[in-house]
């Protein structure tokens, strides 16, 4: 897998990845309503919009150079916040996102995300990559109120 920073001539990609790959990943747990709602032409202006901000950070992740996954991080007060990592359901399951971690913390220290609290794979991926809970929750809305739990990474 490799790994690259996604500039605006990957917005096309982007928007496909990002929307397939989310609306896989939360089918079961966010509304269906609110799921079909989304769009890649949705996800590619949010990517256009995002990269403004030098703050955000998107990366492509590509297997034999066919797009297989999304990242999108933020830089914080408090550090390096992962807001998305979505992978194409055909390639979940080989790694792709635990390579995506371990490249990252490399770079970095003092990293975290939010996870919904209903996303038990979600949950189950990041504490067997030495994430752990904070104890910290939040609210969001997708459709409906959903809890998230803020996880940090741990590194020795």
């Amino acid at each position: 897998m490799t790994v690259r920073i996604a500039f605006s001539k990957d917005a096309d990609v982007i928007g496909e990845v990002h929307s397939s790959a989310w609306k896989s990943a939360y089918r079961g747990i966010i509304p269906d309503s609110f799921i079909d709602s989304d769009t890649a032409a949705k996800r590619k202006n949010e990517f256009l919009d995002s990269i403004k901000d030098d703050k955000c950070t998107y990366f492509l992740l590509e297997e034999s150079d066919q797009p297989v996954g999304i990242v999108k991080t933020r830089e914080a007060n408090n550090g390096l916040e992962i807001e998305s990592i979505y992978i194409l359901s055909e390639f979940r399951g080989k790694g792709l996102g635990r390579q995506f971690i371990d490249f990252i913390k490399v770079k970095r220290s003092g990293i975290f995300l939010w996870v919904l609290e209903a996303n038990t794979n979600a949950r189950r991926f990041y504490e067997k990559n030495g994430f752990t809970p904070t104890g910290e929750t939040r609210t969001i809305t997708r459709g409906v109120e959903l809890t998230q739990i803020r996880y940090e990474l741990v590194q020795a």
